[in-house]
């Protein structure tokens, strides 16, 4: 499979991205990093009910670095049951199986205001699922339980130079739902990560920084001069400061609903999707996309709203307040209550975006799409699900993009 894909905007302040794992935003003008990918997959059978699949892609916005998306063992368990085990693609939304593959969805991409921070910060779950179909007359039901762990780069664009982060999900354990009737497809899903880490060199030193500075007020606590409820309460600040550390850090729960539906020539998308990243820095995001779509023979107009908000989580960073007696110390302590007030800042992915466009199915197994996207954050001082460099921004881009979809 592949797609061929052009996008152009007029934003110097911001740069359209399809996920946060992307090293190479669509820049000011015409671009391919945004659309274009190319991917194979190769299925083995090895036995009558034992099968390998191995599934690669390459993306123009990661340099076409060979990223491999699944690779998997499928053992077949009578008609209605399987087990994968291996490397699969992450099955937490409506269209995370099919991610990548844009002849599989009507639009140029998933909606980026859920599915460029929501969905495809996860790729892939190195594990294992369990899957159980089974027909009931008028409708059939899918019931698949998944578990394993996943990792990957994150890209914090904010920073000179632009910083790499490692992701590291462990514990990921969840369930998918789907129902299908002849013109409807209903799908949930939830999951919980028992540990998500986010390791950098920046987040390094904001870590080295708060021990330096946890150390500096138990330094000054141990002084006998000082009355002991003064010296207490230095101590105390200094523990919660030791929490302070890794502020990325937490145990997300993912959840989603979707359906897809045909009536006629109508075809009806839609998904609410929500994240609780459990990390007071980050906070929890809720976000929910529609889109509908019109077939005339082998030409579907179609137009989606989606929208994605945040409510910021209860970080209290008073433990980072001056200590009044040590200059050098309470200058140290200045500096990371800044950074403290810009993490949250630049975890707001608020966005909501309006999209028109236009699918010809030109062939059977080929569509070109043009598209128009008006993206939007909250504010300036919001960057949404963009590649931001510094606030404030022009927190709305006109985004054009022209793609050719095909599977062979």
């Amino acid at each position: 499979f592949a797609t061929l894909g052009l996008t152009h905007h007029n934003n110097e302040t911001v740069e359209p991205i399809i996920s946060f794992q992307q090293e190479f935003p669509a820049r000011k003008g015409w671009s391919g990093r945004l659309d274009t990918v190319a991917g194979l997959q190769a299925d083995l059978r090895l036995l009558n009910s034992t099968s390998a699949t191995v599934q690669g892609v390459v993306r123009a916005g990661d340099d076409f670095e060979p990223r491999l998306r699944m690779a998997y063992l499928r053992q077949q368990f009578g008609a209605d049951a399987a087990l994968r085990v291996g490397r699969f693609r992450s099955p937490f939304y409506l269209d995370s199986d099919v991610a990548e593959i844009g002849y599989a969805y009507l639009l140029a991409r998933p909606p980026m205001p859920v599915y460029g921070y929501l969905a495809n910060l996860v790729t892939h779950v190195d594990g294992a699922d369990f899957q159980w179909r089974r027909s009931f007359g008028s409708f059939g039901v899918l019931v698949q339980g998944y578990g394993g762990r996943s990792s990957g780069d994150l890209w914090f664009f904010n920073t000179t130079p632009i910083e790499k982060a490692d992701l590291e999900l462990s514990g990921i354990y969840g369930l998918a739902l789907t129902v299908g009737f002849a013109n409807v497809t209903v799908r949930g899903s939830p999951t919980r990560v028992d540990r998500l880490s986010l390791r950098s060199s920046q987040i390094e030193q904001l870590n080295g920084g708060l021990t330096q500075v946890a150390g500096g007020r138990r330094a000054i606590a141990s002084d006998p001069r000082l009355p002991a409820p003064f010296a207490a309460g230095l101590v105390s600040k200094a523990a919660a400061i030791d929490g302070y550390r890794n502020p990325y850090d937490g145990r997300p729960v993912y959840t989603s609903l979707g359906f897809d539906a045909n009536i006629d020539r109508l075809r009806l998308i839609g998904e609410w999707a929500a994240f609780d990243s459990r990390s007071p820095t980050i906070g929890r995001s809720r976000g929910g996309q529609l889109t509908a779509g019109y077939a005339w023979g082998n030409i579907t107009p179609y137009v989606s709203v989606a929208r994605n908000s945040r409510r910021p989580g209860a970080l209290d960073t008073s433990a980072l307040s001056p200590t009044g007696l040590d200059p050098q110390l309470d200058g140290a302590i200045a500096q990371l209550s800044a950074a403290f007030v810009e993490a949250p800042v630049f975890a707001d992915r608020s966005t909501s975006s309006v999209s028109v466009g236009l699918r010809w199915d030109v062939r059977e197994n080929a569509a070109i799409k043009l598209q128009f996207d008006q993206l939007r954050t909250p504010s300036p001082m919001v960057p949404g699900v963009m590649a931001v460099r510094r606030l404030p921004i022009d927190n709305r881009v006109n985004l054009f993009s022209a793609s050719l979809n095909f599977i062979f």
